[in-house]
């Protein structure tokens, strides 16, 4: 008898901030196989620290999770590949970035291409509640989500049909 997987595919970026805790945050970035759900977690840096001393983030306390469909993954991959400066409209700034309406408030994610790398940014609203997060992503981390991301356009591709 094989272990079932408790646990979804994701890989998970961390951007500490050793100075100032409020500037730091993490991205988990989650493939559900068995339901063709994406999902990109971002969390904020916690005050506490761990027994060994390193940065935490507030998985539970201070995070917001961003769904992502196809055509989401689709437009990241084209910023990620240089062929869009940033997600959505061009606003002359930051871009638009994708904006997904919910029940309970609305979310916007922003990539944009930097010097070196790229910035992602994470806004929400809900009811009067304002969340904000965001890092940078490095060309070698960029690299690593273009391939999960390419790979989960074509399961999601192959589960549809």
């Amino acid at each position: 008898m094989t272990d079932e997987k408790k646990f979804n595919p994701s890989h998970t970026i961390y951007k500490p901030n050793f100075k100032d805790s409020s500037k730091g945050c993490a991205t988990s970035w989650e493939w559900n196989p068995k339901t063709s759900n994406f999902f990109m977690t971002i969390a904020k840096q916690s005050s506490a620290k761990s027994d060994s001393g390193k940065p935490t983030f507030a998985w539970k306390d201070s995070s917001e999770i961003f769904k992502l469909d196809m055509s989401d993954l689709a437009e990241i991959s084209l910023v990620f590949s240089g062929q869009k400066e940033k997600l959505g409209q061009d606003d002359g700034n930051k871009g638009k970035g994708l904006f997904h309406q919910n029940k309970s408030g609305n979310s916007i994610l922003k990539l944009y291409k930097l010097d070196e790398g790229f910035a992602l940014e994470l806004s929400t609203k809900k009811g009067e509640q304002r969340f904000w997060a965001g890092h940078r992503i490095s060309l070698q981390e960029s690299k690593v989500l273009s391939v999960i991301i390419d790979r989960c356009i074509w399961e999601m591709f192959s589960a549809s049909r």
